[in-house]
């Protein structure tokens, strides 16, 4: 990717912890194991701050079908991070350090407030 003109970056909330059955006061564990059910993948990235949380799932025996989610523990919700790069079977583990490094997704995880007013701005355009 460096060098190359990067992928638009978009936001979607696709997910609350009210959607999996908890309440606002569940643990970063508990919402992780439930993301993971919901997307039938496992977490093989996980990077915390008080804030937020940068997930990689990818499912099993696919090595090419990883999703990023930033969740924001606050407000209980997962954001599905999507890069207009037309990988739409998901990307590799590689692709995912890749896209950490060029766009500085662990700064996401710590600020994911500017992910719902981004997804609201987005919504006015």
């Amino acid at each position: 990717m460096e060098g190359q003109l990067l992928p638009r970056l978009t936001a979607n909330p696709v997910l609350t912890l009210e959607d999996l059955g908890l309440n606002r006061r569940a643990g970063l564990d508990q919402a992780s194991r439930g993301l993971a059910e919901r997307s039938e993948a496992q977490i093989v990235r996980w990077v915390q701050f008080p804030a937020g949380a940068l997930f990689f799932t990818l499912v099993p025996g696919d090595p090419e079908s990883g999703g990023v989610y930033v969740f924001d523990r606050k407000e209980g919700v997962f954001y599905w991070l999507n890069f207009d790069d037309q990988k739409w079977g998901g990307y590799n583990l590689a692709d995912y350090e890749a896209l950490e490094r060029a766009y500085g997704l662990s700064r996401l995880a710590q600020r994911p407030r500017l992910l719902k007013r981004w997804c609201e701005q987005q919504k006015t355009a």
